[in-house]
């Protein structure tokens, strides 16, 4: 959008675009093809627009050149006779009548309007007149140009630098599940965020909850236990302990346990395995070379040193099965068949015509230990 101010009254013969007079500041009426515009004033054009003009010629009479063209007097314009002029018309017209060339026929007149000397023709005296105005018109077309000019270019834009920042490592929580195993009878320990990753938290990773088994959604740092199975301690920090139950072998149950770290929740698996051990059965108690209970002939009644009370003689023998007890017998009489205690009192028989009673009989399976009396 450009401006222009007119120095000259134009008329607009062509206009391509838009453009408008303003008043002021103020766009006012749009401009359009025959619109004449005063000197003075100030419009406004868009960019690619183009107006031709035409000068608007103002007809002005001629100025006065000396004494003889000087315009009549006042006294003249109020209608005052002129005789001079008066018969130089009538002469002028007599002329013509009677074929004469009115431009020989009289003389140039004089400054003041003198007589013509030695009469004229047609008896007309005096000399020609001269008098009134020059008319001068002017005739022709002026153009103003176009205000500005029209030019082309390419712009380029702003070449910004690159910027290079360092990459941030993503922020996702991430652990791996554990595999472990433990001997038969023997406890494991060790911690299930030794492998978590957790590039920037916001806070450290930590154990909200687990579950193995019927134990479902088991605080952390509460121990739970599995019978037959073991028992389990997951902490916070992610240390645990397992210790497996007597006798227990094989697989546990999965523990599933879950890391949160602020921002990120995660779920990873920890399996324990029980190695077994072939444990050895014990007994003590049971002195087969020497005898852990000695009954003498001479107690007898026809002995040497009869005492019916040293007849009888009591006690305990003990045994460790670590791996449970399967079956145990004396003198081929079972005391324990298929892991289960038989009643007592037991009277096993001997070849000699003696007996040996059994009064009691203890097992626990989970230490593997027991007794019989």
């Amino acid at each position: 959008m450009r401006t222009q101010k007119i120095d000259t009254t134009v008329t607009v013969t062509a206009i391509e675009g838009k453009a408008w007079i303003l008043q002021g500041n103020v766009q006012g009426r749009e401009i359009h093809k025959g619109d004449v515009l005063k000197a003075g004033i100030t419009i406004q054009i868009d960019d690619n627009a183009q107006l031709s003009f035409e000068t608007a010629h103002n007809i002005e009479p001629a100025q006065p050149q000396g004494p003889d063209d000087q315009p009549a007097t006042a006294a003249t314009n109020q209608g005052q006779p002129n005789p001079a002029a008066g018969n130089d018309v009538n002469a002028l017209q007599q002329a013509i009548l009677q074929g004469a060339d009115p431009t020989q026929a009289f003389a140039a007149t004089a400054a003041g309007g003198a007589p013509a000397a030695g009469g004229g023709i047609g008896g007309v005296a005096g000399g020609s007149g001269n008098g009134g105005f020059v008319v001068v018109d002017r005739t022709g077309d002026a153009t103003i140009a176009t205000a500005g000019f029209d030019t082309t270019y390419s712009t380029t834009g702003i070449i910004e630098p690159t910027q290079t920042s360092a990459l941030l490592p993503e922020n996702q929580l991430a652990d791996a599940d554990e595999s472990i195993s433990v001997i038969e009878s023997g406890s494991v320990s060790g911690n299930v965020l030794a492998n978590t990753t957790n590039p920037d938290g916001p806070a450290d990773a930590s154990v909200v909850s687990y579950s193995w088994g019927i134990n479902q959604n088991v605080p952390p740092g509460v121990a739970s236990t599995l019978t037959g199975v073991g028992t389990l301690l997951l902490n916070p920090d992610g240390s645990f302990t397992f210790t497996p139950a007597p006798n227990y072998d094989g697989t546990v149950p999965p523990v599933t346990y879950t890391v949160f770290d602020g921002l990120d929740e995660v779920t990873s698996t920890l399996s324990i395995t029980i190695t077994p051990v072939d444990s050895p059965v014990t007994l003590t108690g049971l002195d087969v070379a020497e005898g852990e209970v000695i009954v003498s002939d001479s107690n007898l009644p026809d002995g040497s040193s009869p005492n019916p009370g040293a007849l009888n003689q009591s006690g305990v023998f003990s045994f460790s099965a670590l791996d449970g007890v399967q079956s145990l017998s004396v003198g081929g009489v079972s005391l324990i068949s298929n892991g289960v205690v038989v009643a007592t009192p037991v009277v096993i028989p001997s070849g000699l015509g003696n007996s040996l009673t059994v009064t009691a009989i203890s097992f626990d399976p989970l230490t593997g230990e027991g007794s019989v009396s």
